[in-house]
């Protein structure tokens, strides 16, 4: 499915906040200015895995496309990887080298994560909350309704706010970017 293509009220406060909220606009633009050299290249790493070519922009809101961007958790790279995802997908992680900061290195470990979320979930917007939250919280979320959407989890309060702006501001970025095709 075209990531542009989802709809959820959430989703269309993000865009109003994208297109109207100047401070917030000029951040976007900044990032994608900054990602505007990986980004034929990532997004051909997702077409190439079967993926749609949208998760491309993730980094814009993981790191603001910055490719050795670092969290006061410890997450490094254009993809924001904790080492021991990292490693958990093919990464060396050490104290000489550090593939986070490999953009092509990184993404597609990006590529291999997200892949691996969506075959768990079957649902982009829980793989795309998973990879920013872990798989732990919302694996947690859905035990008592196994079959609950992202939104549903959202609506529930199982899932913290925090997660349910990551995943619309990103669907929103996409809408913006991208635009909807063939919804």
């Amino acid at each position: 499915m075209d990531l542009a293509c989802f709809a959820h009220p959430e989703i269309d406060v993000w865009e109003r906040r994208l297109r109207f909220d100047r401070p917030l606009w000029a951040d976007t633009l900044h990032a994608l200015s900054r990602g505007a050299a990986y980004l034929p290249h990532l997004r051909d790493v997702f077409s190439e895995g079967g993926m749609p070519s949208s998760l491309a922009l993730l980094p814009a809101i993981e790191s603001g496309f910055g490719p050795r961007a670092q969290s006061a958790s410890g997450s490094r790279g254009l993809w924001q990887f904790k080492a021991s995802t990292a490693r958990r997908f093919g990464l060396v992680v050490t104290r000489k080298r550090d593939d986070r900061l490999e953009p092509d290195l990184a993404t597609r470990a990006a590529a291999r994560y997200l892949a691996v979320l969506h075959a768990h979930y079957d649902d982009w917007p829980l793989a795309i909350a998973a990879y920013n939250a872990g798989e732990g919280r919302v694996d947690r979320a859905r035990r008592r309704n196994p079959g609950a959407s992202f939104w549903q989890l959202t609506d529930d309060r199982r899932l913290p706010r925090a997660s349910l702006d990551y995943v619309a501001r990103f669907l929103a970025l996409v809408r913006v970017v991208d635009g909807a095709t063939d919804c």
